[in-house]
């Protein structure tokens, strides 16, 4: 039974808006730059020092003065003729690797660096004076035949579409952003066009403008469906190298043949994946990356890969999918494990996954509400009642299917912290936050299930407890939901206090 006044159904927009900002709390890993730094500046001259030359003893050098040998001066000259040929052959190639990356004109060179000038504080943010720059580095690129996949060439573009924000002018930056997507989509799909080792720098800079773009994306439909595309294209990528990932597929496949009966849910056998058998700890308790796993099929864009996951999942709770979040959430969490992602970030999936499964039974909730509505609507001739308990059992399965799933999700990742318990005093110490997010992510889902069952003095040492650990991270968004659901229990608890007086 739900506690009076806190039935499911009633809190399902406010929980619509908080779970898509969960689950945008994992789009923005540290470690991917700044879109218009896709590749550091490449310098004209070395700043690699020369190493140091081997000093000869002492001793031998004092006897070679003494007493030279025969020849001594015509080995010391033939190996300086050695050393200079080696140097010389070493600074062709140098200087051949990056001529090949430095692709941008001189004349291009001097205005990129005008336009530098001009944004700076130096010149007041002139970022309009910028723009008018950095489009005069662009024309002369294209009159230089720059090929435009080139990092500088596409860096360039990114610094306009920088500017047009900076100066409001969203519409002409999505403009410039698609322009680009549609560039790179058209290069991966010609066979040929990109060479193969470079396929994958060439879909980590697809993907980081296809995020940057969605950043300022106003039309949740064409924003979904574009990044569906581009999720499908690495997908594609993955796939032809992954042997891990062709077994999932076909594995997937096997299973749903195997289903007949329309109702039976293909994810039945339903586990978490946090673990000591995905998650590594080593003896000083600290959470490493499996080494021995080969994810190199994910590199070099596995972190832009998940975010834009991460993204469409958001994007599916935006128009209300909560089916379609919740498979793509499924399968990420999969992935991540299979592509050995940093621990905290699964550990972050799976309690936001927990939230997703809570979500879907909220949402079964409100459909038997308007079962039961629709049976006290109408009278017993007309409605079916066969077919009406059929749809009553059938969704009241689901609803409890999925709270006892989101329990799961929850409890493996309070468990595992428990049974490691060195982590929570390592969270500190690591530049990832997300170990110390999720153990308080699924302490208040806990909290939230309690109150859905209606053990109020459990639900709020939960909702108290996990109000301590988002503070203690700075878990603003969590900290707000967790007082706001600590407050409601505090009234319940009053309330059925004085009906019980």
């Amino acid at each position: 039974m739900f506690p009076q006044g806190m039935r499911l159904s009633q809190r399902l927009h406010k929980k619509y808006i908080f779970a898509s900002k969960a689950l945008t709390w994992t789009t923005k890993p540290t470690n991917i730059r700044h879109l218009h730094d896709i590749r550091p500046p490449i310098s004209n001259f070395s700043t690699q020092e020369p190493a140091p030359v081997s000093k000869f003893p002492a001793n031998i050098l004092s006897r070679a003065s003494m007493a030279p040998k025969p020849n001594t001066e015509k080995k010391n000259r033939s190996v300086m003729y050695s050393f200079i040929g080696v140097s010389i052959v070493g600074f062709i190639l140098w200087f051949r690797s990056n001529s090949k990356k430095q692709k941008l004109p001189f004349s291009a060179q001097k205005v990129w660096k005008e336009a530098i000038w001009q944004e700076s504080d130096r010149m007041d943010f002139n970022y309009k004076e910028a723009l008018r720059r950095y489009i005069e580095a662009l024309e002369t690129c294209d009159r230089s035949h720059v090929e435009p996949l080139s990092d500088d060439y596409t860096r360039i573009e990114l610094k306009i579409a920088e500017m047009y924000e900076k100066l409001n002018m969203v519409d002409e930056a999505q403009t410039l952003y698609q322009e680009l997507l549609c560039r790179f989509f058209e290069a991966l799909n010609v066979p040929g066009k990109v060479d193969e080792s470079e396929r994958g720098e060439v879909l980590r800079k697809d993907l980081r403008i296809l995020i940057k773009s969605l950043e300022i994306n106003k039309d949740i439909e064409s924003g979904k469906k574009r990044l569906l595309q581009h999720l499908l294209l690495a997908q594609e990528e993955i796939l032809s190298k992954s042997p891990e990932l062709k077994e999932f597929f076909e594995n997937r496949k096997k299973k749903l043949s195997m289903i007949k009966d329309v109702n039976k849910d293909p994810n039945d056998d339903f586990k978490t994946f946090v673990s000591e058998e995905n998650i590594k700890i080593d003896d000083q308790g600290y959470m490493i990356l499996d080494l021995e796993k080969n994810s190199s099929a994910w590199e070099p864009f596995k972190e832009e890969f998940f975010t834009s996951r991460d993204l469409y999942t958001a994007y599916c709770l935006s128009s209300k999918d909560i089916a379609a979040a919740l498979s793509c959430k499924i399968t990420s969490v999969e992935w991540m494990v299979m592509a050995d992602m940093p621990p905290g970030q699964i550990l972050l999936s799976q309690a936001n996954l927990g939230s997703l499964f809570y979500l879907q039974a909220e949402k079964l909730e409100a459909d038997l509400n308007q079962l039961e509505q629709k049976k006290s609507e109408e009278s017993d001739q007309e409605l079916d009642m066969g077919t009406y308990i059929k749809a009553v059992r059938f969704v009241r399965k689901n609803r409890d299917l999925c709270l006892e799933r989101a329990q799961k999700c929850f409890d493996s990742v309070i468990s595992f912290a428990k049974r490691n318990r060195k982590i929570r005093f390592h969270v500190k110490d690591q530049l990832d936050p997300s170990v110390a997010q999720s153990i308080a992510l699924s302490t208040y889902g806990m909290g939230v299930l309690s109150l859905h069952e209606g053990v109020l003095v459990k639900a709020e040492k939960l909702f108290k407890d996990s109000i301590t650990m988002a503070k203690e991270t700075d878990f603003n968004e969590l900290l707000a939901e967790a007082e706001k659901e600590l407050e409601k229990t505090a009234i319940l608890k009053a309330a059925r206090k004085e009906n019980l007086n």
